[in-house]
């Protein structure tokens, strides 16, 4: 009878010491850590991509509201400015209406611009590490140049993630930016137009006052 034959109830890596076992056991565990803490972190790239998409999308759409509200009421006080602004000194809150609405669709139209050149010119870009996953800095660098730099990028897994972290920085920025400007767009609508709305009618009463009396 052959010698290797395993007998029922013997694992068949009975020939190895019992030291090489949990090795193995050991190394398993390692992988298994690795790729989970891998998957994790992909993980979190993926969601804080999404989340600064989903935010900048949002950002443009306040833009858009503002822009499409500040345009109804400046079409509105144009068509019926003479009928509302009986006398001269009227004109001062409805000059504040008026450029409280223009103010506001300003910055919402900086807001909903789109940016999609970088801030340095194109040598300097090449001296420096550029961000490769934004086409607004890469497409200013020649393609020789961004084939080798992205191909270098995905041959070392080191990198990788450094080059992601400073892609979603850039997107930080550039979001703080917008909802700067998107503050300081609805600032000009919260605050100029009932202002110039409650100093309208208080002159206007105050006219008529005058011309009862008089």
């Amino acid at each position: 009878m052959d010698e290797n034959i395993t007998e029922p109830g013997e694992h068949p890596l009975s020939d190895q010491t019992p030291d090489q076992l949990p090795e193995k056991k050991k190394e398993k565990k390692k992988k298994d850590k690795k790729s989970k803490a891998s998957r994790g972190v992909e993980t979190l790239f993926r969601n804080i991509y999404r989340v600064h998409v989903e935010v900048s999308a949002m950002a443009d759409n306040k833009a858009n509201f503002l822009i499409s509200v500040n345009s109804i009421i400046l079409v509105l006080a144009a068509a019926h400015a003479k009928e509302v602004v009986t006398d001269r000194l009227l004109l001062i809150p409805a000059a504040i209406v008026i450029f409280s609405c223009i103010g506001s669709m300003v910055f919402a139209v900086l807001v909903a611009r789109p940016r999609v050149t970088g801030d340095m010119p194109a040598e300097k870009i090449e001296k420096t590490a550029p961000n490769l996953l934004f086409f607004g800095v890469f497409t200013q660098i020649t393609q020789e140049s961004y084939v080798e730099s992205l191909i270098g990028l995905t041959k070392d897994k080191e990198a990788v993630y450094p080059a992601m972290a400073g892609d979603i920085y850039c997107m930080g920025k550039v979001l703080k930016r917008k909802f700067q400007r998107l503050q300081t767009a609805y600032g000009f609508l919260l605050y100029g137009m009932p202002g110039g709305i409650f100093l309208f009618l208080v002159m206007q009463t105050i006219l008529r006052i005058f011309d009862m009396e008089g």
